[in-house]
């Protein structure tokens, strides 16, 4: 039975926690122009950002053999190029350290760069972007936080149930609450989701999706950060339009 799909507003959340430049961002994979970029930004944001900080970039086959990806590293963002058509491209993007100073301003810097620092957290970023999957899903590589579809959602439509396990270092993550749509109306949450890491949500929209989820595990004895902050995003075009020439 799908399960009820939850407004969170005013929530205080690990997400409202982080710096608006670090850790409230997401990153994942969308056509641009008829190529394939890297997005980073929060909400319907398109930010600029340094190709260096992409650290990882697989591509998926159908058959869920894995394959490298060129990544073409432009002045402020990058294109990816992955041979032939992919299913799916599973992305990591290391957003670095932030610390927060004794007057609230957040500086990119560890910890022990920072006299003043109240507190440092380092932000990873993933990303598994679904492409071209046309029946049963593959497997995924494993990231330090993910979200990763049970069904495909690709050729459904807006409304449409999909079942969802979120998974911290492999394992199933428990009362994890996924935003349903990133891009249009953060607000949006999921249930809680099981002891498995599952919840069964609707898909937002025919288009482009943008799902997301959010993790923070805290550091001890680290001399560059206090905790390390994980934010996950799953992206696919429900429906892909239909050219008309």
């Amino acid at each position: 039975m799908l399960k009820r799909i939850i407004a969170v507003s005013g929530a205080l959340s690990f997400a409202l926690l982080l710096p608006a430049t670090a850790g409230a961002h997401g990153a994942w994979v969308a056509e641009r122009w008829g190529e394939l970029g890297v997005i980073y930004g929060h909400g319907a944001g398109d930010d600029a950002y340094d190709p260096a900080r992409i650290t990882q970039a697989i591509a998926i086959a159908e058959d869920g053999a894995a394959a490298p990806v060129t990544i073409d590293k432009r002045d402020k963002h990058a294109i990816l190029k992955p041979e032939g058509e992919p299913a799916a491209i599973a992305l990591t993007f290391d957003n670095g350290y932030w610390s927060e100073k004794a007057d609230g301003t957040w500086v990119n810097e560890p910890k022990d760069k920072v006299a003043d620092a109240k507190a440092t957290g380092h932000y990873i970023k993933n990303s598994l972007s679904l492409l071209h999957v046309h029946d049963a899903l593959p497997d995924f590589p494993k990231q330090d936080l993910q979200i990763v579809p049970l069904d495909n959602p690709i050729g459904r439509k807006a409304g449409d149930p999909i079942r969802l396990r979120v998974l911290h270092d492999g394992k199933p993550l428990a009362g994890a609450v996924v935003t349903l749509d990133y891009i249009n109306q953060a607000a949006l949450k999921s249930e809680p989701t099981d002891a498995d890491g599952e919840v069964v949500v609707a898909i937002r929209n025919d288009g482009l999706n943008v799902l997301s989820v959010d993790h923070g595990v805290p550091l001890e004895n680290d001399p560059k950060a206090d905790t390390i902050g994980y934010t996950a995003t799953l992206s696919f075009v429900a429906e892909a339009h239909k050219h008309d020439d």
